[in-house]
Order: structure tokens, then C-alpha cells, then sequence
């Protein structure tokens, strides 16, 4: 099984119960890592966010963390995850969904988490790198209804920033059918 390297998850995350991945939290540094595997990156998005950006205050070293997150993709292939909209894309140089030139095995999706369970439609925004487009295949769920703002209100912070259960098995099966580095200038 291909090891997957988990990069900025919270320190109750569901990757910390699956099998075949490295976790790297607050606790395990994610520029620690090294390199040699699939990556799945989830970085702070507080100073990426296109709606929240200006009133959330990023801890520090948070920008270059995201920035070495989307190389690190990039390098190592893999996935990297942000809200929709996501000022990252511009600053890493990430192709924007619906951008894809039809050659490069390197694009970007807009998802909703709603389709993993979410309890609401969470657009977001997938960065697949050294990962071919033929091969992913979207869940096919019915999106739940509006935007209640009221449901989110009453989620606690951890909450609204979980990715579901199903989701992260995804983005594992995914990251783990990258092509090597190698691979992808053969």
C-alpha cells in the first residue's frame, strides 16, 4: 500500500485513524516532511480565504505553510484543499477549475463537501497533481438544500473545518494512485 502524506490536519482529524498514512499536525510540523510520497495538504486558509481573509487573523508563518504545502503537491503529487475561491491559487500559480488545458496531469476541481456528508455544500476547491483526470470519479449524492447560514452558526470551529470521513477515504484513494515523480517525466 502507498504510504500518503498528510499535510496540516487538525489534531482530531479522521486521517489519524487510517491506515497507510503519515499525519502531520500542529504537533508534527508539516515542513518536516521530506518528501517521497503522496501528499494531501490542508492548510490554514484564514489568510487565503476570499471572504474571511480580511477579518480572521492568521498565526504566523501560516502564508509560507500554505505555500509549502501547494510545492510540496506539486513535487510530490497529490492533493491540496481550500475553500472555494481561494486567494492560494493565484499566489502558488495553481490552474483554477474549469482551467484545464487537456494535457498537463495537473488541474483543479470545485467539489461541495455536502456529497462526502457535510452538513451543508462547503464549495471547495482540489488541487490534483500528478494525478490524471480519467481516473477520479465523483461521488453522485443529492446536494442538501440552501446555504443555512443558522446550521453553520451553531457548528464549533472544529466542526466547520472537519473534512468528513468519506472525503478524506477519497482523497487517500486518489493520492495514492499519483504517479512517482518519475513517472510523471518519463
Amino acid at each position: 500500500m502507498k504510504r500518503v502524506a498528510i499535510l496540516c490536519t487538525c489534531a482530531r482529524s479522521v486521517y489519524h485513524g487510517m491506515s497507510g498514512v503519515d499525519v502531520y499536525d500542529a504537533k508534527r510540523d508539516a515542513r518536516t516532511f521530506q518528501g517521497g510520497c503522496p501528499v494531501i495538504a490542508h492548510p490554514p486558509c484564514r489568510s487565503w480565504s476570499a471572504f474571511c481573509a480580511h477579518q480572521a487573523k492568521a498565526e504566523p508563518g501560516e502564508r509560507e505553510l500554505a505555500m509549502f504545502c501547494a510545492r510540496a503537491v506539486q513535487e510530490w503529487g497529490g492533493i491540496l484543499e481550500q475553500p472555494a475561491h481561494s486567494r492560494l491559487w493565484v499566489a502558488a500559480g495553481l490552474p483554477k477549475p474549469g482551467t484545464w488545458d487537456g494535457t498537463a496531469d495537473s488541474w483543479s476541481a470545485e467539489v461541495w463537501q455536502a456529497w462526502w456528508g457535510y452538513p451543508m455544500r462547503k464549495a471547495t476547491w482540489l488541487y490534483f497533481s500528478l494525478i490524471p483526470p480519467s481516473i477520479v470519479r465523483y461521488p453522485l449524492r443529492l446536494h442538501p438544500r440552501g446555504g443555512d447560514r443558522r446550521a453553520e452558526q451553531v457548528m464549533s470551529k472544529q466542526q466547520r473545518s472537519a473534512t468528513p470521513e468519506a472525503m478524506a477515504a477519497w482523497l487517500v484513494d486518489l493520492a495514492r494512485q499519483a504517479k512517482a515523480p518519475m513517472e510523471a517525466t518519463a
